[in-house]
């Protein structure tokens, strides 16, 4: 549709007719969105952007196969990465670019976390524990583990699970940053043992996590108005 406007097309039902995918469904509402005063003035700077665009294409193309092949020695470790739920080979790229190879430099994952700034920090005080803020850390890892967090969220696997019962009791934002966090371990054990994601590891259910889901589960039926017994099914 738009190389025909700057074409000199201006009828909106031929211009309309040109939808693909699901803005065929659309085609009366596109008629009347195109139905207006498009000069040749608009031609021309239209033009001009879609030139731009595909000046732009064209190199991002070009550093992509540079980068495809500066990262040739590291498809073993792309793949590892690759394999987490929410993380995809463009993100495990920025990962490994950050944080490298070798996990001995960090000495265990607690430290990459803080480091990379996705780890609740202590505040502690008499015995009780307060919630305490993350470390600035390193900027560009946080926002791509955000990223793959959010990424994560509506799949099936572990990290979903985690994240959409996380975001009941703490909200989105602090969720998200917990399965950041829960990411960025994995990561670290998987490039430290040199294996992939196994869903078998995290698919059960701790014996402390399982009694907090089943309390709240009770108390949540008892606001209503019912009264619950519980027992085990066979």
């Amino acid at each position: 549709m738009l190389a025909a406007l700057v074409a000199g097309e201006r009828n909106p039902q031929v211009l309309a007719a040109m939808a693909l995918g699901t803005l065929k469904h659309k085609r009366p509402q596109l008629e009347l969105a195109l139905m207006g005063q498009f000069t040749e003035h608009h031609g021309t700077l239209l033009a001009l952007l879609l030139e731009l665009i595909a000046v732009l294409d064209r190199q991002i193309a070009t550093l992509a196969q540079q980068i495809g092949a500066l990262l040739a020695p590291l498809q073993a470790q792309i793949a590892q990465l690759d394999s987490i739920p929410g993380v995809d080979i463009t993100a495990a790229r920025d990962i490994l670019a950050q944080i490298g190879t070798d996990m001995r430099r960090f000495g265990d994952a607690s430290r990459l976390a803080s480091w990379a700034g996705v780890c609740p920090g202590n505040n502690e005080s008499a015995g009780k524990r307060h919630r305490g803020k993350t470390c600035k850390g390193n900027r560009y890892l946080r926002r791509v583990l955000g990223q793959c967090a959010w990424g994560a969220r509506k799949t099936p696997p572990f990290l979903g699970r985690t994240f959409r019962r996380l975001e009941v009791r703490i909200g989105k934002k602090k969720a998200a940053l917990a399965i950041a966090h829960k990411i960025l371990v994995i990561v670290y054990h998987l490039l430290a043992t040199r294996s992939c994601y196994e869903e078998a590891r995290y698919d059960h259910c701790h014996p402390k996590q399982e009694a907090r889901e089943r309390q709240r589960a009770i108390k949540a039926l008892e606001r209503l108005g019912y009264t619950v017994t519980v027992e085990r099914a066979a």
